[in-house]
Formats: C-alpha cells, sequence, structure tokens
C-alpha cells in the first residue's frame, strides 16, 4: 500500500475514533469491516539471519486488521503454520506470539535449522489476501582455532592460540578456553592471559613460560557457535616432526622429496666418477 492509502486508512481510522460514541454496534462493525482495510508496517525488520539452535522470531506488524486473522505460511511448500494464535502444524517449534490489543503477530521458531531457511509469509484474511515476505536465514556457527590441528611447542616458549568465530550473525556474548573439561580462563596457574575482542569475535590465549604439564587437548567455546579443538605438546628440546605453531604434512613431504632428489643425484655422479666418463 503506498503513502496516500495508508494517509487514507489513518484519517479512516480517526473518523471512526472520533465518532465512534455517535454510530450504533453494527454500524460500527460495518466501518471496520468494510471501510477500513488492514495493511502492513514496512518497518520491521524482513530478513533475518539466525544461528542453528537458538530461538529466533519473525515480527509482522498489521495496521487496522479489524476482525481479519493472520496467519503464518512457509512458501516453499505452502504449509499453514499459525492461524491466529493456533499451531497448525505437527512441529511444535513453530508458534505464534500476539498480545492482546497489540498490532504485532510475532512467529517464534524454537531450535531453527538450516533447513528451515527460506520465505516465510504473514498473511491477512482479506478478500483478495494480503502477504508479506521475510527471509530467513539459519546459519552453523562454527569457532576456528587458527593454525593446525596438532601443535608442539618447545618448553620455556609461550603457547599462543587464536579463536575466531566463523559465520556469527552476532558477537558472542563470551568465548571461553578450556584445557580438557575445565575453564582456563581464570586458571589460578598464573602466566595466562586471554583477550577476548567481541567485534572481531576473536580471542587469544597466550600461556607464558609453557611446561610440558601444560600439554592437552585446548577448547575454544564461545557462547553461539560451535567449539573448535586443538592438541599441544609441550617437550623439551627440538621436536624432529614439528615445533612452535607447527610443520604442516605438506611441507615435511615437501622437504623430503628435495633430499630424496639430491641423494640420487648424488648416487649418479659418485658412479660416473667411478666408472669414469665416456669417451667422445
Amino acid at each position: 500500500m503506498n503513502t496516500k492509502l495508508r494517509l487514507i486508512a489513518s484519517l479512516i481510522n480517526f473518523f471512526v475514533i472520533a465518532v465512534a460514541d455517535t454510530l450504533s454496534p453494527d454500524l460500527q462493525m460495518y466501518w471496520e469491516n468494510n471501510m477500513v482495510h488492514p495493511y502492513f508496517d514496512n518497518t520491521t525488520k524482513r530478513d533475518v539471519t539466525a544461528i542453528a539452535g537458538q530461538t529466533c522470531q519473525l515480527h509482522c506488524r498489521v495496521k487496522s486488521l479489524g476482525d481479519r486473522a493472520v496467519s503464518w505460511i512457509r512458501k516453499r511448500d505452502l504449509h499453514i503454520l499459525t492461524v491466529g494464535i493456533l499451531t497448525y502444524t505437527n512441529d511444535q517449534r513453530f508458534q505464534s506470539l500476539h498480545t492482546e490489543g497489540s498490532d504485532e503477530w510475532t512467529l517464534r521458531i524454537t531450535s531453527p535449522q538450516a533447513r528451515d531457511s527460506g520465505v516465510y509469509e504473514c498473511q491477512v484474511s482479506t478478500e483478495p489476501k494480503i502477504s508479506q515476505a521475510f527471509r530467513l536465514n539459519v546459519v552453523v556457527s562454527k569457532a576456528k582455532i587458527l593454525g593446525n590441528a596438532e601443535l608442539f611447542v618447545k618448553s620455556g616458549s609461550d603457547i599462543n592460540l587464536t579463536c575466531v568465530a566463523l559465520q556469527s550473525p552476532q558477537p558472542p556474548s563470551f568465548i571461553y578456553w578450556y584445557k580438557g573439561g575445565r575453564v582456563i580462563n581464570y586458571s589460578q596457574r598464573g602466566g595466562i592471559s586471554v583477550l577476548t575482542e567481541q567485534q572481531t569475535r576473536t580471542s587469544r590465549l597466550v600461556i607464558a613460560r609453557a611446561s610440558p604439564s601444560d600439554s592437552g587437548n585446548y577448547t575454544c567455546s564461545p557462547s553461539n557457535s560451535d567449539s573448535a579443538s586443538v592438541v599441544v605438546h609441550v617437550i623439551k628440546g627440538e621436536h624432529p616432526a614439528a615445533m612452535q605453531h607447527g610443520v604442516n604434512h605438506a611441507e615435511r613431504v615437501h622437504k623430503s622429496d628435495q633430499i630424496i632428489a639430491v641423494l640420487v643425484i648424488s648416487l649418479f655422479c659418485i658412479q660416473l666418477l667411478g666408472n669414469g666418463f665416456p669417451n667422445r
């Protein structure tokens, strides 16, 4: 509905309210049902991103509803989810919320999953029906610890881990670090610092002067994301496979190939020297 029609509807509403006491009940009902047409409040957010497993809501506001009913429809299969405040689906995760006297009709989805992503329509039982579309995108937010899944650190060096909450539509309210099943944010060990930046969705764990007892499974767990883990080995002296921040498998294979190539060339040269160069 354009601005001019909304203005006309508002003026009609004002007229009905102003003269309500002078109209008979039948005439009041006639005005509400035939002269005042429902319309949507277009200021509501209609593109919603939600995190899988966390309750989300779609807010539809209908002005001048009168005695019409508001329904929520799932667009992909035209399945009626709710009518008024009644749920019309066997999936009880869907529920309509409405406060008496309010113009807001809310579709609440408990524990949304990625498969719930799509378009939902807020529909009013006018003739013809009017509807407003809402797009829901349910994402699976996952944490990631930068670097390799296994880390070797020399005893006496610092353990430095950085965690990022990926695909999180909102900054996490907290990011906890665990060693095994124990929270280490507030550990009494000493030499441990945690710096969390909510806006960038990152958290940095630093353990100074690591010792072998600091070896273990470290987990980063944001409030609104799946957790991520890394295995840390604190060793004395050099380790032939990998050290601080690791040497990945591809690098080791590449270096091994280089060594083999050098050995093959060396053996070939020795064979030439032993047999003598061919005469020209």
